[in-house]
């Protein structure tokens, strides 16, 4: 028995969700900390123009974010640190061309994208693209760290960003500088992430690659399905706040902004476990393993806090949001449980999605690329209230959940 509890113990999967769990939760809490009280400090107007800009750099670092499951998948299926450190310097390659070319063009589009988000300050756009730029050149040394097994070098460039985010926004916030300041301390702490992950992959840095290039072909043909999921399931809880900030007053969109960061709390409080999931049986299957377990206690796990978090805000609407945003956001009360059904919908949407590539089923991707695009148009035609824009996202988001069970369900090897 002691035996058992032991290998049980130093299993990946308990291990590394153990580190991704508790290390992910500590930021997390340190990310919803700041957004509680950076929201407070703004007030829901305010804090509808941050709420937006966040959601613009969500969605403009897809191209180079997605490809960190690909690095995870394809770092984790390397037989040798060489061929590990190959992959690594290829991908790495890749990434710093994209997040450079990313930057220069969001500096050309940032006053088209203040106008539309009428937002009066356009540098406060302007500011992402640094942001972005560090941003992803820290995801592919964190995505390696991940498909290495190294799961601190995931957790700790993020708990490095967020501290210096909250303590540093903050403060410039209660020196008068209102949103710029909240920018300020986000740039500082991206800055800060990228050399704090530097020496999780100093052995690949270090390793003899040998003289044989790696053929990155392979690695962007699996890119680009993952590319596609990527962009579907951050447009579906993002491109939702830009919209609102679009068509309802600046009031309502910083009352949808701090709905949205509360349903957010589902989504990371168990998105660690598929972030273990995926590297775990990626390894299995490309060594022929069994994993269905992995999957049906990862689903499990998931389901549980979701539900658990989901039950607090239909019980205690009021007090969730009175406690964590104050007596100025008492009006999103009512719409909260609606937010929380969508994205626990989501959340176990982005698990069936994660394990489907992580066992080669690729074609997955239509489900969530058709339903961000069905969001995208029926907001537009339906987007009277918040509750009909939430409303909306869970229709959809309901869909395209069962349409991936069914395609895991006739599409997935037996074992």
């Amino acid at each position: 028995m002691n035996k058992k509890i032991f290998n049980f113990l130093r299993h990946p999967l308990f291990s590394g969700s153990a580190i991704m769990i508790g290390g992910s939760m500590a930021v997390n809490v340190i990310n919803y900390a700041y957004h509680l009280v950076v929201g407070r400090m703004l007030g829901p107007v305010n804090y509808g123009v941050l709420a937006s800009l966040f959601s613009i750099l969500y969605i403009v670092a897809i191209v180079p974010t997605s490809t960190s499951v690909a690095v995870v998948k394809f770092i984790s299926s390397a037989e040798t640190d060489k061929s590990a450190g190959r992959i690594y310097f290829a991908i790495n390659k890749l990434v710093l061309i994209i997040a450079f070319i990313l930057a220069i063009a969001l500096l050309f589009v940032s006053p088209f994208i203040a106008s539309f988000l009428h937002i009066n300050n356009v540098f406060l756009v302007i500011l992402i693209s640094p942001i972005l730029f560090f941003s992803l050149i820290t995801l592919v040394n964190q995505a390696t760290s991940q498909g290495l097994l190294k799961f601190m070098g995931f957790v700790l460039p993020n708990m490095a960003s967020s501290v210096i985010k909250i303590v540093l926004g903050v403060l410039l916030i209660a020196l008068g500088y209102s949103v710029l300041g909240a920018m300020y301390g986000v740039l500082l702490g991206g800055v800060l992430a990228y050399f704090v992950s530097l020496p999780y992959i100093r052995k690949l840095v270090k390793s003899d690659v040998g003289s044989v290039d790696y053929d990155i072909y392979p690695f962007l043909r699996y890119s680009l399905p993952v590319l596609l999921q990527a962009l579907a399931f951050t447009s579906l809880f993002t491109t939702d706040i830009i919209l609102v900030k679009h068509f309802l007053s600046p009031f309502n969109a910083g009352i949808y902004a701090a709905l949205s960061t509360l349903g957010k709390i589902i989504f990371f409080a168990s998105s660690p476990i598929s972030s273990v999931m995926f590297p775990v049986v990626s390894g299995r299957v490309a060594k022929g393993g069994k994993y269905k377990k992995i999957f049906w206690a990862s689903f499990g796990a998931t389901l549980f806090i979701s539900l658990f978090i989901v039950s607090l805000y239909y019980l205690f609407p009021n007090l969730a949001i009175g406690v964590l945003y104050g007596n100025a956001y008492l009006s999103a009360s009512e719409d909260l449980i609606w937010m929380g059904f969508f994205i626990l919908v989501y959340t176990l949407a982005v698990l069936l999605v994660n394990f489907s590539l992580s066992i080669g089923r690729t074609r997955v991707i239509i489900f969530p690329v058709v339903a961000a695009l069905s969001q995208i148009v029926f907001i537009w035609i339906f987007h009277e209230s918040i509750k009909e824009v939430i409303q909306v996202s869970l229709i959809v988001s309901t869909l395209m959940l069962l349409g991936e069970a069914a395609y895991l369900r006739y599409n997935q090897p037996a074992r």
